[in-house]
């Protein structure tokens, strides 16, 4: 798994799409950082500076969602689904790192 890659991840609630987040060194491990995306109250989240829109077709995913920075999960990958949705653009994962910055009170910028 690479940062970028969007996996559907079960939780308990039921699978939801993840855009990996983790560096490709952490991700060699049994473990990855994920950004939980929902499509719950799009119009709304969608404005806000800890989550970044996307629009269905959009890397692979079929509804209007954001991804919610302020959720960011560690988790074992065997709760991540090994099929691939999609990978968002190098562009747009700035924005998902910058985005997790803003929950931080940090300038996080991706190297």
């Amino acid at each position: 798994m690479d940062q970028g890659e969007i996996h559907f991840i079960r939780l308990d609630s039921g699978p939801q799409p993840g855009i990996i987040v983790s560096s490709e060194a952490y991700n060699r491990g049994e473990y990855v950082l994920a950004v939980l995306c929902t499509s719950v109250k799009f119009a709304v989240r969608s404005k806000l500076a800890s989550c970044v829109a996307f629009h269905a077709g959009e890397f692979g995913f079929t509804k209007n969602c954001v991804a919610q920075c302020e959720r960011v999960t560690l988790l074992h990958k065997e709760d991540i689904d090994a099929q691939l949705v999609g990978i968002v653009d190098p562009g747009c994962m700035r924005d998902v790192i910058r985005a997790i910055g803003v929950v931080l009170d940090s300038d996080c910028e991706p190297n």
